[in-house]
């Protein structure tokens, strides 16, 4: 048996009050304050961090370690993140950590990981977060697997939305990155971490005494690769999330290497479309990841508010009529005016494929379709574009009925017509009264000739 497992479980509480200080005169100054650094193993745990109870160590980054803690006070478990040496070692850089923190602590946003409090025990100043039960968004893709286009595009639109409201409070992350997005079990939905944390040790306190910034360089906009300058603001998010756009849907980086190399790149090198690494990819999700990581600030897009109108057109329109490797958006951010004769159409909630033992839906979560065998309708499944669970519909009838009326004609009765496009093959329904009328698909966006029903 180890000395620590004889002494039972460690307990680092807050110590007794001590005496207070004998003031000293002019020619003898008090001592600087002693600053320490926990190092906390995972063999320790669990053990006693004040009034948190440290579980289980869930991470180390830049900041420090991020433990799975339980708040015996407010009884609820916790992320508390204790920062490492070197990163808080001055009164400065204390003060810049507890600004921006509290800076953290002021969003209020479903897609943000709420900052609870900061403090200290022993001179260990630490971080207290939201801890979310997730899966890092860097585990959700691969070079081999990449995400598909449509939900890497939803995931971005909630981000946009999230980064607006920050930014909106003249509060930047700097610091996003796959890994510090969070896609959330419960909810599925992405979370971003480490607001409050981001500014203080990526750009001002992680330099080299020759003032290079040496933290992440793969998501770093250009300006913010030179250095600390007033130039970074707002729009060094929206390159960092057009390089997440980028390396979602092909699988990798635009700028790979060594560190010199992407710092090189970043500031020099145009990234590759996004086509060269996966050909099958439309223009006009390749157009929008690279106007986002235009080296120009002022040549992307510029607000989130404006990114997520396009990711939102995006979903809405798809790719049609989109110009190919342009570099240039051209996807309308209005709704497509059909054309006189043309009726619109709208998504089946579910239905069976035409001449086969499957049916098609849209998925409540992400709402991108989803295809599955008869048999499973009415009970739960997966969805392959989001991964949450969720419940498969039982099927309806497409067959629209018809039946006489007192003229002695064929009228049709009150149910919508559902067929699936003859260009997409994607569900589609119509109103009742439209057979061999012409409509708009809502997923390709073609123009298709509306079946009689049967």
């Amino acid at each position: 048996m180890s000395e620590s497992e004889k002494l039972g479980p460690l307990d680092v509480s807050e110590p007794p009050a001590a005496d207070p200080p004998r003031l000293s005169g002019p020619e003898s100054p008090l001592p600087a304050p002693t600053i320490t650094v926990l190092d906390i193993d995972e063999d320790a745990l669990p053990m006693r961090f004040g009034r948190f109870e440290l579980q289980q160590i869930v991470g180390r980054g830049g900041f420090g370690t991020v433990f799975r803690a339980y708040d015996t006070q407010l009884d609820r478990h916790v992320a508390l993140k204790i920062h490492r040496r070197g990163i808080l070692e001055t009164e400065e850089q204390v003060a810049r950590f507890l600004r921006e923190a509290r800076s953290g602590g002021k969003l209020n946003h479903p897609n943000i990981c709420p900052v609870h409090d900061v403090g200290q025990l022993h001179g260990n100043h630490y971080i207290v977060m939201g801890f979310i039960d997730g899966v890092p968004l860097s585990k959700l893709f691969s070079t081999q697997h990449p995400m598909p286009p449509k939900t890497a595009a939803s995931i971005l639109l909630k981000l946009t939305a999230a980064l607006s409201e920050a930014h909106e409070q003249g509060i930047i992350h700097r610091d996003l990155k796959p890994s510090n997005i969070m896609m959330d079990q419960k909810r599925n939905e992405p979370i971003i971490l480490d607001f409050g944390l981001a500014r203080s040790y990526v750009v001002e306190t992680d330099q080299t005494q020759t003032g290079q910034v040496v933290g992440t360089p793969a998501y770093m906009s250009p300006e913010q690769a030179r250095g600390p300058t007033a130039a970074v603001g707002p729009s060094t998010d929206i390159y960092s999330l057009g390089v997440i756009l980028y390396e979602l849907i092909t699988g990798r980086p635009p700028f790979v290497g060594s560190l010199a190399e992407i710092f090189a790149q970043i500031l020099t090198a145009q990234p590759s479309p996004p086509a060269k690494h996966r050909p099958e990819l439309d223009a006009a999700i390749s157009a929008i990841s690279l106007k986002a990581m235009a080296k120009d600030p002022t040549q992307r897009f510029t607000s989130m508010q404006d990114f997520g109108q396009v990711l939102q057109a995006y979903l809405r329109v798809g790719p049609g009529g989109v110009p190919s490797e342009s570099g240039r958006l051209v996807v309308s951010t209005g709704k497509p005016s059909p054309p006189r004769s043309a009726v619109p159409l709208t998504a089946s909630p579910a239905r069976s494929t035409p001449g086969s033992d499957k049916i098609e839906f849209a998925c409540p979560k992400c709402k991108l379709p989803v295809r599955t065998p008869a048999s499973t309708a009415g009970k739960k499944g997966k969805c392959p574009n989001c991964h949450a669970i969720v419940q498969i519909p039982k099927q309806t009838s497409t067959a629209a009925k018809t039946e006489p009326s007192r003229s002695g004609e064929a009228v049709h009765d009150a149910r919508p017509i559902e067929f699936a496009c003859s260009h997409c093959g994607q569900p589609v329904r119509t109103p009742p009264g439209t057979a061999g009328k012409k409509g708009r698909c809502p997923h390709c966006n073609r123009i298709v000739k509306i079946p009689h029903g049967k």
